[in-house]
């Protein structure tokens, strides 16, 4: 009596994009399943998170700036500055325990280091221009409008920052995994960058020398071109979108330099 074996049907062997694509969407679904899988609130955790932020500094300047702030109410103020920082803060510290937090998913020939940073930035940028576009529909709804005749230059801004945190995220990563005691210098930096960057404050109050000092932060440039964006009567003075853009190329090269530098010692600790 023969046997009947199935008819040979070769493997299909899949491109390096869908391989990537499949690699991105496991990591995609596991960041989502340790960032918000145990929390009963889950999502809005994002949204409260900035919401609260808003909250205190509200109740500790608000009547202060209301008075002092040109041309624009602090809420939407507040709002144009807390949700792009905090993103771009989230992608950076995140990085910094990436490859310990996916040593599991690693040890897959077909997912890469970069594709955790990839993973992570994306969603980070997804929860929190999200974030920002709520928190925008809650002050319209409220009474505090905002223009509309910029938003091409207010998104513009957003991937400008999503592509400067991405490559600190690549530089951190490598910081995160050799530095060993100088990652935990990484949260005073931030800690110090968030009071040097105007996020709750308008630079306009700072006098000169001082002002032009501060300048030399690129994050300031791009939060207030943000604002103006919103508010056109908003005055804006020193900023260069193109400062910025400088910064965004200099670190993300810096960040792929590091890596690449980097990638074997990386595949051989999977």
């Amino acid at each position: 009596m023969s046997i009947e074996l199935p008819p040979y049907r070769p493997i299909k062997k899949r491109s390096g994009l869908a391989v990537m694509g499949a690699a991105f969407h496991a990591l995609l679904m596991r960041e989502l399943q340790t960032r918000f899988g145990s929390y009963r609130l889950g999502y809005l955790w994002a949204p409260l998170e900035v919401i609260l932020q808003m909250a205190i500094m509200m109740i500790i300047f608000g009547a202060i700036m209301k008075r002092a702030l040109p041309g624009m109410d602090y809420m939407l103020f507040l709002v144009a500055g807390f949700t792009p920082f905090f993103m771009m803060q989230k992608i950076a510290t995140r990085s910094l325990g990436a490859v310990s937090a996916n040593a599991g998913l690693l040890m897959y020939r077909a997912v890469r280091h970069i594709d955790v940073i990839i993973a992570r930035s994306f969603l980070e940028l997804v929860i929190y221009f999200m974030t920002f576009v709520i928190l925008l529909c809650g002050l319209a709804f409220f009474g505090i409008g905002f223009s509309t005749e910029h938003l091409d230059m207010v998104l513009f801004c957003w991937l400008m920052m999503f592509f400067f945190a991405f490559g600190l995220a690549m530089i951190l990563m490598i910081v995160g995994h050799y530095g060993g005691e100088l990652s935990k210098i990484i949260s005073i930096i931030f800690t110090v960058l968030y009071f040097a960057s105007g996020v709750i404050y308008s630079v306009h109050m700072i006098p000169e020398p001082y002002l032009s000092y501060l300048m030399y932060n690129p994050f300031i440039h791009n939060l207030e071109m943000i604002r103006h964006s919103l508010s056109p009567t908003y005055p804006i003075y020193h900023v260069d979108m193109w400062y910025f853009a400088k910064w965004t190329v200099c670190v993300n090269f810096l960040g792929l330099l590091l890596y690449k530098a980097f990638e074997r010692d990386l595949i051989r600790a999977k």
